[in-house]
């Protein structure tokens, strides 16, 4: 339906065009049958396949793989720092010659330092001397087996229709104060935090990072997982509702730990968020973290989690949820974006076909 409406107007006007062209009769200002044809295809082509470019990069979305460094290297590159030299006269005629250059490099080659993850990911070291000669400190501080974290464009199916997944609490503005953005950012090459405290004053939030980065590490090739710990300060467990509204559940390979800790370090309650359709593991480990009962037992809770995730988890595979995709709509800025091209290259066009004549048919 909204294709047919985008394709409405501007169709309409390249026709009223047309027809008033008939009407007229003038052989210098016309538009024929055959540059109609035109108008109508170009119009048709470049909105439908924009519509649907738009509906596919609606769905695009990011997620977190985890692994280790498997590999350190020094790699061969040609040089990059390009210069001219040696001029020489071309391109002579009569009245002179003109001045070419030939390309000229700094360096027989540059040198590129390279991590491999498990993953098969390559991640590039900043060089510190433009050949890369030197081997940056960074580098020579990597370690092999060191955790890895990096983020992969995948097409979120549950993007295209959420609220069929999904019930809608209305519970976001509620809790938005304490809802965390979702951690993507990836610090010092292929580090990512997972621990996220919202106004919890959790004292060794590093420790706990640290923890959670080697826990993904191990795990998260092998389970295909990424775990996320979140502290908030409410006595109110529907505040997974809300993040569930705002993180469309997570991604396809989270599994989510939100702990109430209203007086630190006392844990008041516990829920998990993820795709995986093991409830079972969901309830163990809300009832097992909630046994536990504080935050100060850190290790303890790292262990009971790995040994449950490692137990139980199945990732849930994104091609389960395809059938959303027939639900998908353009976002509103795509649809708008559209109509004023069709309209613009509808106008365009018809002027163009009014004032010229590119196929010699007049």
């Amino acid at each position: 339906m909204e294709l047919f409406l985008l394709l409405l107007v501007p169709l309409f006007l390249a026709l009223a065009g047309f027809l008033y062209s008939a009407y007229r009769q003038d052989s210098r200002y016309a538009i024929n049958i055959k540059e109609f044809l035109v108008l109508v295809g170009v119009v048709s082509i470049v909105i439908v396949l924009g519509y649907f470019a738009a509906r596919m990069t609606s769905m695009r979305d990011q997620e977190i793989w985890n692994g280790r460094i498997v590999e350190k290297e020094r790699q061969w590159t040609s040089c990059s720092h390009s210069y001219p030299c040696n001029p020489y006269p071309c391109n002579c005629d009569k009245d002179g010659c003109d001045i070419c250059w030939n390309t000229c490099y700094e360096h027989g080659n540059d040198w590129n330092w390279v991590l491999q993850t498990s993953n098969s990911e390559t991640i590039y070291i900043h060089r510190v001397d433009s050949q890369g000669a030197h081997e940056p400190p960074r580098f020579t501080r990597a370690k092999i087996s060191d955790p890895s974290a990096l983020t992969h464009g995948y097409e979120n199916y549950i993007k295209a229709n959420p609220w069929s997944l999904l019930r809608r609490h209305g519970l976001t503005e509620k809790f938005k104060e304490i809802i965390p953005e979702y951690p993507l950012e990836v610090r010092d090459y292929h580090f990512i935090d997972r621990f996220l405290s919202v106004k919890v004053p959790v004292k060794d939030i590093e420790a706990w990072n640290n923890d959670l980065t080697e826990l993904n590490a191990e795990l998260g090739k092998k389970k295909e997982v990424n775990i996320i710990f979140i502290a908030v300060p409410t006595p109110d467990s529907s505040y997974i509702h809300a993040l569930e509204e705002a993180w469309l559940g997570g991604k396809k390979n989270d599994f989510v730990v939100v702990f109430g800790v209203t007086e630190y370090p006392k844990i008041d309650w516990v829920r998990v968020m993820s795709w995986t359709r093991v409830e079972e593991l969901k309830i163990a480990l809300r009832d097992e973290l909630q046994n536990i009962g504080t935050l100060e037992k850190r290790q303890e809770i790292i262990a009971k989690t790995a040994e449950l995730v490692d137990r139980q988890f199945v990732r849930t595979r994104m091609r389960e949820f395809e059938y959303l995709a027939a639900g998908l709509r353009p976002p509103l800025w795509a649809m708008v974006t559209l109509f004023i091209l069709g309209i613009g290259l509808s106008v365009g066009l018809t002027i163009y076909f009014w004032k010229n004549d590119p196929f010699g048919t007049r």
